[in-house]
């Protein structure tokens, strides 16, 4: 009788994990997808799915400027090329170059977050209590413009109503068309500040006292002689203190520069007697805040953004946004909520990524796809798959932001999410300390959220780019918790390979966890490159070739159920990259 030998069970495959992918915290580490990680620390991958551990950070002058964290960062730029770094730290100001130390240019900021702006050439200073401007020599409180509040106005009053009262300061103007006969002439305000008045009566400059009275109660002046006959020929100056009006702007933490299609007003909001509401300044005049110029928002304001032609204002509970229109001639910015579901609950965190303002609310990070209906399904969720750790952080209102190598740095309490939109994937770092970031000549800078220092991310082509100021990298990437496609079986993970990338001075380190044990360090790989510009006598190599350079460790995992892998790099001035995982695993018995 023929006798058939049973067939044999095939050998399950290598579990290959390439291209990696980011973090993923949304659901258990058995059910994310075989590519992206539970846990994973100062990693991001390229554009080819690699794994690489982040570069550090260098202090960009040696000595800091004392306690406390760095108010702003901010790169004054003037129309003949000339070019000033400015830092605000404390209650001062300073510039600074290359790597030489700052140099103080003004003490008398306030103590708190300063935001700056550059138009016609000046910069402009708002640190929430005072409204600065810088022309490159001298910082200067900011001169109020003196509007003209009417026009071809008769002696005894009347006229064209012309320019609002300017909050900022106390100064007005009244345009007059004499009569020939009239001495007395009736200003548009009165109860006048004991400031002299001022007038020009036909291109002539008259004095108060010498040429005229000032009835300041009332709002009138009396010409010893009464002005010739003319039109809008008498131009009145006097000034009327209204409480609380430059405070208004003064006591704003924020702006942008808005006019539909060109950039011709400085919108600010942010003041926190009125967080509501935002105002507007005048063409190309960051002097003039028109009194008529607010607008008042159902929430508080939180920050800007500008989406094409539009403004977006970004509300706690929701968004609004701002057109520009122009009607008979007369600028108008007309506005209409957009969602009234997603708020943003911290200022600093807005940034534009590929045309679609970004920013953080009280239940995760979210995109505004859409501003030009009303619908809240416009926002997209961007960060559920790191909501887990992100929104149990203290203190997420201080969270600050920026858009860099096609990346959404979000940072606070010294950790930083890191999207990466190209591909859509969550990272996380650890140890960067950022009050405020900036990008220079394609570099990013951050300054310190604890002292006065400012920092500058080294490029993973310099020498010894791999610290923290000195300090080694701590860095790891988990593995997703797998069962290698059979929950029901024992598996003995046999070996792992992965394919590192050389250079100067790398090396992984390799563990595993399992159900049954987490182990000891199994096996150290180094990669390092012969590099005579960097020797390393203690860990010296031959490889000089810069291809992919593949290791194997032995694991002899047995009848465990679930397996994650762990490679680490935590060594001072050391790389990691990592191009592929291997894992040989056979099937067992069932689990009883």
């Amino acid at each position: 009788m023929a006798q058939f030998s049973p067939r044999p069970v095939p050998e399950p495959p290598l579990l290959r994990i390439e291209p990696f992918k980011g973090m993923n915290l949304s659901v258990t580490p058995t059910q994310i997808d075989q590519s992206q990680s539970p846990d994973m620390l100062n990693m991001n991958i390229d554009e080819r799915g690699a794994l690489n551990k982040r570069t550090g950070y260098e202090r960009v002058f040696p000595t800091s400027l004392g306690v406390g964290q760095i108010n702003g960062l901010y790169e004054y730029r003037k129309k003949d090329g000339t070019v000033k770094f400015l830092i605000a730290h404390g209650t001062k100001l300073y510039t600074q170059s290359g790597s030489d130390q700052p140099v103080e240019i003004y003490n008398g900021l306030a103590n708190n977050r300063v935001n700056f702006f550059t138009m016609n050439d000046k910069c402009y200073i708002l640190d929430g209590t005072n409204y600065l401007v810088y022309d490159g020599t001298a910082v200067l409180a900011v001169t109020p413009y003196i509007p003209t509040l009417s026009i071809s106005k008769l002696p005894a009053g009347g006229g064209e109503p012309y320019e609002d009262f300017n909050l900022l300061g106390a100064g007005f103007k009244d345009s007059f068309s004499a009569d020939g006969t009239a001495t007395v002439f009736q200003l548009s305000l009165t109860n006048l500040d004991a400031i002299a008045v001022t007038a020009v009566v036909d291109g002539v400059n008259k004095a108060e006292t010498t040429d005229f009275t000032v009835d300041r109660v009332n709002g009138k002046v009396t010409f010893t002689t009464a002005p010739a006959k003319g039109t809008n020929n008498v131009i009145i100056t006097a000034y009327k203190t209204q409480v609380g009006f430059p405070d208004r702007i003064k006591k704003c933490r924020f702006h942008t520069i808005f006019g539909g299609a060109n950039d011709t007003r400085v919108f600010v909001a942010g003041n926190p007697e009125r967080p509501d509401e935002m105002w507007r300044s005048g063409l190309q005049d960051p002097s003039y805040f028109p009194e008529n110029g607010n607008y008042k928002m159902p929430g508080n304001i939180m920050g800007f953004a500008k989406q094409y032609d539009y403004l977006v204002v970004e509300r706690d509970n929701g968004k609004h946004v701002v057109n520009y229109q122009l009607v008979d001639g007369v600028a108008s910015f007309p506005s209409k909520p957009i969602n009234d579901q997603v708020g943003t609950i911290a200022q600093n965190s807005i940034q534009i990524i590929e045309n679609n303002p970004v920013s953080l609310s009280k239940d995760g990070v979210y995109m505004l796809t859409a501003s030009n209906v009303r619908d809240e399904r416009n926002v997209s969720h961007l960060s559920e798959n790191i909501d887990a750790r992100l929104l149990n952080e203290p203190n997420l209102e201080n969270a600050v932001s920026v858009e860099y190598d096609k990346k959404y740095w979000l940072a606070v309490n010294g950790n930083v999410y890191l999207y990466d939109y190209v591909v859509g994937e969550w990272f996380f770092y650890d140890n960067i300390k950022a009050n405020c970031f900036i990008e220079r000549n394609r570099e990013l800078y951050f300054g310190s959220s604890e002292e006065g220092l400012l920092y500058r991310f080294m490029k993973d082509t310099e020498g010894n780019p791999y610290n923290d100021d000195g300090a080694p990298i701590v860095s790891y990437w988990k593995s997703k918790q797998f069962t290698f496609g059979a929950d029901e079986l024992r598996k003995l993970v046999e070996k792992v390979y992965f394919g590192m990338k050389p250079m100067t001075r790398t090396s992984a380190d390799l563990y595993y966890v399992s159900n049954k044990k987490e182990s000891a360090l199994i096996k150290t790989s180094r990669m390092d490159l012969l590099d005579f510009r960097n020797i390393d006598f203690n860990n010296w190599s031959f490889i000089v070739s810069s291809f992919p350079q593949e290791s194997m460790a032995k694991i002899k995992a047995k009848k465990i159920t679930h397996f994650q892998l762990v490679i680490k790099n935590d060594k001072l001035d050391e790389g990691l990259g990592l191009l592929s995982v291997g894992m040989k695993y056979r099937y067992q018995s069932a689990v009883k």
